[in-house]
């Protein structure tokens, strides 16, 4: 885990370090940064749930503010409030000793993410060679903050996330999205909440890599709207 902190660390640094280099791209932009709301449905892949997606769905609310260095890059900060749930009897796996095992887990998801537009976005009008859509691709760091039978305290679990989506300009100052991303956890007891499903903490007994492997997962996707704030400066509107 210390390898990909570290490998994450120099990451993010050479980002921050490169943004001097967006800002002269970035007076290409409308405006700054975005504010807005999200709302759509959550999942857990782990040892209840090795392989169906959208397999008991939670509701996932929460919100975003989005920075955009240029019509390509943005930083996005996020908080979602979502539910996961899983059940070993939703599948022929045979557990030791024939037991089983289902949880639920309310949680905080945080999250701080890179995104890259595959074009430039924003109105057509406003700059030559922009589009009012794009589909893009994002990553970076997240935590999930939650609070269970086993822990007095509020638990955190460190996860990386990754996804996809794609945006539309769908008025001046106003843009709609669809998201998925997939959020890797370090840990193999996020499907963990009371004594009755402890055995979902590597129940075969994995070590090294294997164990590494079987770590839990979690997924959002939904739909998203957003304000555009923080005019620059030049711009004709």
């Amino acid at each position: 885990m210390i390898l990909h902190l570290k490998r994450l660390i120099f990451v993010i640094t050479t980002v921050l370090l490169s943004l001097p280099a967006f800002a002269q791209y970035g007076s290409l932009d409308q405006y700054r940064a975005e504010i807005g709301l999200m709302g759509g449905t959550s999942f857990y892949i782990g040892d209840a749930n090795p392989t169906k997606i959208f397999n008991r769905p939670g509701l996932a609310l929460g919100g975003l503010v989005r920075y955009n260095i240029n019509p390509r890059y943005s930083l996005k900060l996020s908080a979602m409030y979502a539910t996961v749930a899983g059940d070993t009897r939703d599948y022929p796996n045979k557990f030791p000793n024939d037991a089983y095992a289902h949880f639920e887990r309310s949680f905080w998801d945080f999250g701080f993410n890179v995104e890259f537009n595959f074009v430039d976005y924003g109105l057509p009008s406003y700059t030559n060679y922009s589009s009012w859509f794009s589909p893009y691709i994002f990553a970076g760091i997240g935590f999930a903050a939650s609070q269970d039978d086993l822990n007095e305290l509020m638990r955190l679990d460190f996860n990386i996330p990754f996804g996809v989506g794609v945006k539309f300009k769908i008025a001046h100052r106003f843009n709609v999205g669809l998201e998925w991303s997939l959020h890797t956890l370090f840990v193999d007891n996020f499907d963990v909440t009371n004594n009755s499903n402890k055995l979902l903490d590597n129940p075969y007994g994995f070590t090294g890599v294997s164990k590494t492997k079987n770590n839990d997962k979690y997924s959002i996707a939904k739909i998203f709207i957003s304000a555009d704030l923080f005019r620059r400066r030049h711009c004709r509107y």
